[in-house]
């Protein structure tokens, strides 16, 4: 059947009036369904509940790329839940706002080579390689501190350590 006489059937077909009506109904019931549909998932994505956490303490940033830097993710910073993982670890995201310096940005090929910043609370040894190379304020410091990460016994030798060579 060449493509003329196909057009030709089914003009004869829908040129008939209960087959008109029929076609209309149809029409009209998948536009109806379309709309319904887009419009029940538009609603519910727009209702989703964002989880946050706000720190009470500074985290400690270390990545892959930089070993020997030391990174703060302040006190107060809002954290986006994003996902849970079954090995244990939980993703965040941060959002950071720039101001009048554009990026160069790249395609990212496979959406899944994400290489995330791994954050933890200050531990002895991390604590004092900070104080020795890191400007704290005193409202740093005094969170650290309170987040009881580090036993008040390590936090005296610290101190004692930290002011016997200056």
């Amino acid at each position: 059947m060449d493509i003329p006489h196909f057009i030709s059937k089914m003009k004869n077909f829908i040129m008939k009036e209960e087959n008109w009506k029929n076609f209309m109904a149809f029409l009209l019931g998948a536009l109806a369904s379309t709309s319904l549909c887009l419009s029940l998932y538009f609603i519910l994505d727009c209702k989703k509940i964002t989880k946050i956490h706000q720190l009470k303490f500074p985290l400690l940033l270390t990545s892959d790329a930089d070993q020997n830097g030391i990174s703060l993710l302040p006190k107060g910073t809002v954290l986006y839940f994003d996902k849970a993982f079954p090995e244990g670890f939980t993703r965040y995201k941060v959002y950071i706002n720039i101001d009048r310096m554009p990026l160069n940005l790249k395609d990212l090929d496979d959406p899944t080579l994400i290489s995330p910043l791994e954050a933890s609370p200050l531990d002895k040894p991390s604590l004092q390689k900070l104080l020795q190379s890191y400007p704290l304020s005193k409202d740093d410091l005094t969170s650290i501190l309170k987040s009881n990460k580090i036993s008040k016994d390590e936090i005296k030798e610290i101190f004692e350590n930290y002011l016997s060579k200056d």
